[in-house]
């Protein structure tokens, strides 16, 4: 383990998959953020898209401003950094050119792409994973712990935050 690696709980990837299941039995892409603390990789919250201001499809998942905006204020009020986003792909793992064009262009921030979305698969290590330096590299995978800190898993849109 590096010291900028996630460490997510195995509750926090239950939630994440059955929310992909869900959504990709309906071919639908969806995703969710995972918030740190500032000086932790450890992930303690995952917001999952809600419904208000996200636009799903197959080949397609839009988060827009309002629905970034409620999450992000939540992050700040709550001394929080949002660390990386985990979205769905009916197929593969990777990242399209609009995933690396219209993504979140953050140095240091981390994209992860799950695919199969309507049979997910639950490790980690079995999805893709790309930072975003200059450009978007591969990077590694979140580590998976069984009893590692239970993160908080709520649903967030432009209606703001809500619990799951």
């Amino acid at each position: 383990m590096t010291e900028d690696q996630l460490v997510i709980s195995t509750n926090s990837v239950e939630s994440l998959i059955k929310a992909v299941r869900r959504h990709g039995l309906a071919w639908e892409e969806t995703g969710a953020l995972l918030l740190t603390t500032p000086e932790k990789w450890d992930v303690v919250a995952v917001a999952l898209a809600g419904d208000d201001g996200i636009q799903r499809g197959k080949g397609l998942f839009v988060i827009t401003l309002p629905a970034f905006d409620a999450l992000f204020t939540y992050a700040e009020e709550q001394d929080l950094q949002v660390r990386a986003m985990v979205h769905s792909h009916p197929y593969e793992a990777f990242l399209s050119p609009v995933d690396r064009q219209h993504g979140l262009r953050v140095r240091g921030f981390i994209s992860a792409v799950i695919p199969t979305y309507g049979d997910p698969p639950v490790d980690p290590s079995d999805w893709g994973w790309w930072r975003f330096e200059d450009d978007w590299h591969p990077t590694q995978p979140a580590i998976m712990v069984e009893h590692g800190p239970v993160a908080k898993v709520f649903t967030f849109d432009s209606g703001g935050l809500h619990d799951d």
